[in-house]
């Protein structure tokens, strides 16, 4: 039985298919510059995916991160129908990419011999992997480059935050999900903020202060490429 968050009858969605079909065709959209192909290696027209949210997963399946962040993304896709990801693969040969693509079978892909991924990742300034662009084909816009630590660290929010245009993660998000992330197991992780600035953690309005130059550049944000 249908039910309000049904993606085929909810009205929201309904209503960004409509706007869907009237954007598409524009030059600035990045879904009419590429092809996609399923797991199985079919055509998928990109007017499966207009509708939805778009990541953009540059990875590698032989490295250890990739596949912890890939694992992130299967569960995310299960639980939100309205998102969905195209895979630009830096695999060593088209059997790894197929061999990372039969391990995935939801996804979606650019194709591996298609040059266009290079522009993208040139384009988005791609410098490490796992990275995870979303992208919204509704406003032709990047909302942020750091989607892997929107699933690591705002898991249960972000895709609200990103259907209304947000980034999914702010700076305090990231460096409290980090010190969580590598502190040793029973440490710091049932703490507090307040418990947590007694243990020489920044506090909230420090934090506050240095967030806003850092959603203006990114060059304030975390270097690790696992942060993506």
């Amino acid at each position: 039985m249908a039910t309000t968050n049904d993606p085929v009858t909810n009205p929201e969605t309904t209503a960004r298919i409509a706007r869907a079909k009237s954007t598409i065709d524009k030059r600035q959209s990045i879904l009419f510059k590429i092809k996609l192909q399923d797991a199985a290696g079919k055509h998928v027209p990109v007017y499966e995916v207009a509708n939805k949210l778009v990541g953009f997963l540059c990875s590698a399946g032989r490295y250890a991160v990739c596949q912890e962040l890939s694992a992130i993304v299967d569960n995310f896709l299960e639980k939100h129908p309205g998102f969905t990801i195209i895979y630009i693969s830096l695999d060593t040969s088209e059997e790894a990419f197929n061999r990372t693509m039969q391990a995935h079978p939801k996804w979606l892909a650019i194709p591996f011999n298609d040059p266009i991924k290079l522009d993208i990742l040139n384009e988005w300034q791609t410098k490490g992997v796992p990275c995870l662009g979303i992208y919204d084909p509704i406003e032709h816009e990047v909302l942020t480059n750091w989607g892997g630590s929107c699933l690591r660290f705002n898991y249960d929010h972000c895709f609200e935050e990103w259907k209304q245009g947000g980034e999914g993660v702010t700076f305090w998000q990231m460096l409290k999900g980090w010190w969580y992330y590598k502190a040793p197991v029973g440490i710091f992780k049932d703490l507090t903020d307040e418990e947590l600035a007694k243990n020489g953690f920044p506090g909230l309005e420090d934090s506050s202060n240095s967030s806003g130059s850092s959603s203006s550049s990114s060059d304030d944000r975390l270097e690790s490429k696992k942060d993506k």
